[in-house]
């Protein structure tokens, strides 16, 4: 195990990560805990980090993040899973133990915190799910372990989210899955009954994604009936965001979640307590820096509490 004054190195892998602002966010954290770290963004295509996986036993560094497309596609490689992280079947956090690395998924912890701090609970409420890979996995398992009565999952190919549906089922019987085909029909009827519609799929992440959910098909919102609209995309407000606003519902982006997942990975890694207000504050500098300051002052509303 290193000393605190030996240079530790950490990292993520994904690709893209050109909007990634967990390098700032990380090195900030580590600055104000007195550790000399750092933090680097390894964007590797799906070959390459295949190719780089294969000597994970020599990499050099302490501990790293796993963003899309790589969250499940990491699981061969490690010696250890976390009980949450085999039962998401996605891990975007690897940790040391002696010389075995260990995967464990602190996206859970990160979502549920960002509806808490956003004063939503999801026990007995019926979530729509858009999405089933990696992140929505991790949603739907905190969904379920917090009481959601019932979970809608839609996504582009069915069978992934029937196989979703079915993994969750075992473990949290009481709750209801449901599968939805990607059709405006079938999610037009479904948002009226939904009191959280979450999108983890990428799309929105660049300026020219497709709208994934049309303005036309969400319910105006009325003084008794407010959804909540989640997209744990972080870096831009997206069409998604904007078309569940002009309705008069509540959203939310998904700086909370980065914020909270990567301050619970840091004290993994570290030992030590996450500075959450440093990292926040990085947060908001590094998106202003961008040009960016969309949705900055609820988010610090929100992470101050």
């Amino acid at each position: 195990m290193k000393r605190e004054n030996e240079p530790r190195l950490f990292g993520i892998f994904g690709y893209p990560l050109s909007h990634t602002l967990s390098p700032a966010m990380q090195e900030a954290a580590f600055s104000r805990l007195g550790l000399k770290a750092f933090y680097l963004a390894f964007e590797f295509n799906p070959s390459e980090f295949t190719r780089a996986l294969r000597g994970l036993g020599h990499f050099l560094l302490d501990g790293f993040n796993v963003t899309v497309p790589y969250k499940e596609k990491v699981i061969p490689f490690l010696d250890r899973l976390s009980p949450e992280a085999k039962a998401v079947g996605a891990v975007n956090t690897v940790y040391r133990e002696g010389r075995k690395w260990v995967g464990t998924n602190t996206d859970i912890y990160g979502f549920l915190t960002a509806l808490r701090r956003a004063g939503f609970n999801p026990k007995n409420k019926k979530v729509l799910m858009l999405g089933a890979g990696g992140a929505a996995r991790a949603a739907v398992y905190g969904l379920a372990s917090q009481g959601a009565s019932e979970i809608r999952i839609a996504n582009r190919r069915p069978e992934r989210a029937r196989k979703t549906a079915r993994d969750f089922q075992i473990f949290f019987p009481k709750a209801a899955f449901t599968i939805l085909p990607l059709s405006d029909e079938r999610l037009k009827n479904s948002l009226k009954e939904m009191d959280l519609v979450v999108n983890a799929t990428s799309v929105g992440l660049a300026p020219g994604d497709p709208v994934l959910v049309s303005k036309g098909l969400i319910p105006k919102a009325t003084r008794r009936k407010r959804i909540l609209f989640f997209d744990l995309i972080y870096s831009r407000r997206t069409s998604f965001l904007k078309a569940a606003r002009s309705r008069g519902h509540k959203t939310l982006g998904g700086l909370t979640m980065l914020l909270y997942q990567g301050a619970n990975a840091l004290e993994l890694w570290t030992g030590r307590k996450a500075p959450v207000d440093v990292m926040r504050r990085t947060l908001i500098q590094s998106l202003k820096a961008e040009g960016n300051s969309i949705g900055t002052e609820k988010f610090k509303k929100w992470t101050r509490r």
